[in-house]
């Protein structure tokens, strides 16, 4: 019997109910009937397990649906709001980057701005160093008293800054002027007596050469004056203009080239006398002394 019924929920289902209101019959055993009873009872939960099993994957393929669809919808969501989120990231890095680069350009400005304050006060302080040593130049009196240096601006090692510098062959002192322009006009001290003509004319363009030097450091021009200021033309260096280079390149440094060769030509002349006297004296000890020598021996005699 049991392999002949078809699993039919409404086959058994019915057979279930005509069960439970037919009641056994007279001819039938008790034990048949229950047996027979038992299995529609079997039959019919099996049907509705397996109804239920249906249903549930039903439910679960239902709700597996459901979670794909918004975990998609979730998905598309997240999608939007990250791009959303890249475009706000984006829009602040902008705005930041505008206000990064708004304060550089301000720390900028006011690097600029400490600079020039520095180069305005270093210039200040080199303008006070050269009025002072223009003073000072101005009160030497004695042949080697050092001459203070004076500096000018020139440019540097980059081609937008410009440093204070003074040259390098600037004379130590005032003997050293004196005898500078000198020898640039063929006139040597008594110490080149001497020496030959070629000598002295190796060391007259030697002073030359460093006058020319100093007055193109110092920015010296001379100019004619034959003539208008349009026509005027620039006075070369050489032994007859010397002494005019001399004395505007060191009005420049706060001296006066006339007393610097006034006092030149009198040391000049003293050295001789000095140098006399000490012969003199020199010989003067050397005689006593043979007098001194001459007295002993005779009197050990």
């Amino acid at each position: 019997m049991e392999f002949t019924f078809k699993r039919s929920l409404v086959v058994m289902g019915q057979l279930a109910q005509d069960a439970a209101r037919t009641p056994p019959s007279e001819d039938e055993p008790p034990l048949e009937y229950v047996d027979r009873s038992l299995t529609i009872l079997g039959r019919t939960f099996e049907t509705h397990n397996q109804r239920l099993r249906h249903e549930f994957s039903g439910q679960r393929d239902f709700i597996a649906s459901q979670f794909r669809e918004v975990e998609k919808k979730m998905d598309g969501r997240f999608e939007e709001m990250e791009k959303k989120m890249d475009g706000r990231f984006e829009e602040v890095e902008k705005k930041m980057d505008g206000r990064f680069k708004e304060v550089d350009g301000r720390f900028k400005e006011v690097n600029e701005r400490l600079h020039m304050q520095q180069s305005e006060i270093r210039d200040i302080k080199v303008q006070l160093g050269n009025a002072a040593a223009i003073t000072r130049n101005g009160r030497l009196r004695r042949m080697h008293q050092p001459i203070n240096l004076i500096k000018v601006l020139k440019p540097g090692g980059d081609h937008d800054k410009f440093e204070w510098a003074s040259h390098p062959h600037v004379p130590k002192h005032m003997k050293n002027t004196y005898t500078l322009g000198q020898r640039a006009k063929g006139i040597f001290e008594p110490s080149w007596y001497g020496k030959s003509n070629g000598q002295k004319a190796q060391a007259k363009q030697k002073a030359l050469h460093t006058i020319s030097e100093l007055a193109n450091f110092y920015s010296i021009k001379i100019w004619s004056d034959e003539g208008s200021e349009s026509d005027a033309t620039e006075v070369l260096l050489q032994e007859m203009t010397v002494d005019d280079y001399m004395e505007e390149l060191l009005a420049e440094w706060g001296m006066d080239w006339q007393r610097v060769l006034k006092l030149g030509m009198q040391h000049m002349q003293v050295q001789p006398r000095q140098a006399e006297a000490k012969r003199a004296g020199d010989a003067s000890s050397r005689e006593g002394k043979k007098k001194i020598r001459g007295g002993r021996e005779e009197e050990a005699d």
